[in-house]
């Protein structure tokens, strides 16, 4: 569920999509990544505490500000949308640390009856980047040194997205930026409305190499459509369910 992210837009004109006030020095070392892996540095939108968006850069993998070993990240690189608010690594973000993370794509893997798992590249069908909901906290190191990372939300697949996985990331709509990002709880409901699946149609997918299963296999080709091996995956065109 959302494991490998395609991050080719420059900050340049993510800020300008995400209408950020700001974008901090850490954005400089930035680099396009078209298969990028947990543990990468995702861009990310958030309001600084006095109502100025700025755009930073996150170590995807959430660690709590409790936690004793940053390592620990890695295995928060998603937040269950349902559950994130009682969760003890994830409740506080809820509450007053929501973000935005930047993405071109992503990438899911569909598995077949028989044959080799199948990634498929899905993006918004606009074109625009999208905005995933997102979750961040600041760890101090034991020398003081501060780490920000972020988890992506996930929430159930819309139709578009179900019959390759039974998740998706939690896509959040201009119009939410604000309510979205402000450092202050949700009024009671509205976490849920907003972690609500993606209307069809937002998102489209195709089939790609399966050199995207390897995180260090990178590049624009990683991008172009192929004909599955074994096909397309059932109930891709709504008619013929896809079997769990």
């Amino acid at each position: 569920m959302c494991g490998r992210i395609v991050s080719t837009s420059p900050p340049q004109d993510v800020a300008l999509h995400l209408d950020v006030d700001r974008v901090d020095a850490s954005t400089e070392p930035w680099r396009p990544d078209t298969n990028l892996p947990p543990g990468g540095p995702l861009l990310v939108a958030v309001d600084d505490g006095d109502g100025v968006r700025a755009l930073t850069v996150m170590r995807w993998g959430l660690v709590p500000s409790w936690a004793d070993d940053p390592a620990i990240g890695y295995r928060m690189i998603n937040a269950r949308s349902e559950t994130a608010a009682t969760k003890p690594s994830f409740r506080r973000s809820v509450r007053t640390r929501r973000a935005l993370v930047s993405a071109d794509a992503f990438y899911e893997w569909f598995r077949p009856a028989s044959g080799q798992k199948q990634p498929y590249l899905i993006h918004r069908a606009d074109g625009e980047p999208l905005a995933f909901g997102a979750l961040w906290e600041r760890w101090e190191a034991p020398d003081g040194e501060p780490l920000r990372t972020v988890a992506v939300l996930t929430t159930a697949a819309n139709d578009d997205v179900s019959p390759l996985h039974d998740r998706m990331p939690v896509v959040v709509e201009r119009g939410d930026w604000d309510e979205w990002l402000r450092p202050e709880p949700l009024e009671t409901g509205r976490f849920e409305n907003l972690c609500a699946p993606a209307p069809r149609g937002v998102v489209v997918h195709r089939a790609v190499s399966t050199r995207v299963n390897d995180a260090r296999h990178k590049g624009s080709d990683l991008l172009d459509a192929v004909t599955p091996a074994d096909g397309a995956p059932p109930g891709t065109d709504g008619t013929e369910p896809l079997a769990r």
